[in-house]
């Protein structure tokens, strides 16, 4: 066979992206007159009152991918014959085409024998690849917690990730090159495409290297009235502090710069809750979050599930962790989970995916937590913006509007980019406008 239909061609392509944000802050007075919540469910009092603290993260690798260039060496040179000689031996097919798929496949088989690179390489930059966490604010000034896991990842992965995009596109390249420069001795059919993409995807997995690496975490903000649009941008988070992954302390404290008047959730003890109590999750399913059938806008409001707290385990690494029945998935990684007084009780870290433990859910306790934060010396504090905007939620779910609007109004003036005030300040305004108003005249 002619000598270029054993020299390897390359060629270069592709690139990812990223996402969204935006925020604001200002100050006002705290209304003290004290109000109970309506006769609302549980779990709409809860989503009401947590879904502003917790937040949409993305963890972003960057970098670029290089591929040495293949080149065949003495012993893929040598298959031709080798290859003749089973032909006459009658052990393959005689015929060209047969004879080439059986040098694909020898080759194929032991890349590194067949197949070295050479000095030319090819760069596919700005390669990425994006993960997405729930993260939960814990001051007003910007201190977020979520999972160790969400804010780094094994380099294996990374590597693997990063390379997916370049080496499909160069794989397909090198395929098509290599078959047109055979194509008087064997036919392009699926076999021969096979084998071809088998030899080149395995020996440019091997050679990649990756450089410039870049990790970035930031958050995904939902703009003033909820939901994103193509004027958002991610907004950078540092990293203060990390745990090991699961099955060891999955922690990770985070914050953003520039922060004030946050909405926040409180922190309660994990020992408040036992076996049978009914546990909520909030965060982002990945289910929803890397779904092309919901809009953006859609897509940053989080979810609230629950659950029933079914026992304490201990993990291998000496962990405690609280398992709970409670629909969770990934992108679901980092939220807080609520006891039935919306106090935090643990940060959800893992979940099983198999149909025989269906929504079995497993909780790093919030004991835990508590200990990486003093370490870290940051103390949890409930913002101002939350107890305004909660004491507003209980007079707005007993219908006593009136008493709510001023409170909302608060809430937009401490924190204006607060993602739901304001339909609540126009679904205040639509129930007293309608008569609905349940208002005592003497708190009015």
């Amino acid at each position: 066979m002619r000598k270029q239909a054993r020299r390897l061609v390359a060629m270069t392509g592709a690139v990812l992206a990223g996402v969204t944000v935006a925020q604001g802050n200002a100050s006002a007075e705290v209304s003290t007159q004290a109000s109970k919540p309506g006769d609302v469910a549980i779990g709409t009092r809860l989503a009401a009152q947590t879904d502003p603290a917790v937040v949409l993260i993305e963890l972003k690798y960057t970098g670029t991918v290089v591929v040495p260039l293949p080149d065949t060496t003495k012993a893929f040179d040598g298959l031709t014959a080798k290859a003749r000689k089973h032909a006459k031996a009658g052990r393959i097919p005689a015929d060209r085409q047969s004879q080439m798929k059986w040098i694909l496949r020898t080759a194929a088989s032991d890349v590194g024998r067949y197949l070295k690179p050479r000095k030319e390489k090819v760069g596919f930059k700005d390669q990425a690849r994006g993960y997405y966490c729930t993260g939960w604010w814990i001051t007003p000034n910007g201190h977020m917690v979520t999972g160790a896991h969400c804010v780094d990842r094994p380099k294996s992965l990374v590597r693997a990730a990063l390379g997916e995009t370049a080496l499909t596109t160069l794989n397909a390249e090198q395929v098509k090159a290599y078959l047109e420069s055979v194509a008087d001795v064997a036919q392009a059919d699926d076999e021969m495409v096979k084998l071809t993409g088998a030899l080149f995807s395995r020996f440019n997995a091997k050679h990649m290297r990756l450089t410039g690496l870049r990790r970035d975490i930031g958050l995904v903000r939902a703009l003033p009235g909820g939901g994103m649009d193509a004027t958002s941008k991610v907004t950078p988070l540092r990293l203060l502090a990390k745990g090991l992954d699961y099955p060891g302390e999955d922690f990770a404290l985070l914050k953003m710069n520039g922060a004030g008047n946050l909405p926040t959730v409180p922190l309660g003890n994990d020992t408040d809750v036992q076996v049978g109590d009914q546990l909520y999750v909030n965060g982002f399913p990945g289910v929803i979050t890397n779904s092309p059938a919901f809009n953006p806008k859609s897509k940053l409001y989080p979810a609230l599930t629950q659950g029933a707290f079914n026992a304490r385990r201990t993990t291998i690494a000496g962990v405690p962790y609280i398992q709970a029945q409670a629909p969770s998935y990934g992108g679901n990684s980092g939220g807080p989970v609520f006891d039935e007084r919306g106090k935090v009780i643990g940060t959800l870290i893992a979940g099983t995916g198999d149909d025989a433990q269906e929504n079995q859910s497993y909780i790093l306790p919030v004991g835990v937590i508590k200990k990486h934060l003093v370490a870290a010396g940051v103390r949890p504090v409930q913002s101002r913006t939350s107890l305004v905007y909660n004491a507003a939620l209980d007079d707005f779910f007993a219908k006593r509007y009136r008493a709510a609007l001023p409170k909302f109004r608060q809430v937009r003036e401490l924190y204006p980019a607060h993602p739901y005030v304001a339909a609540y300040i126009r679904d205040t305004r639509k129930a007293i406008a309608a008569g609905q108003d349940r208002t005592p005249k003497n708190a009015a």
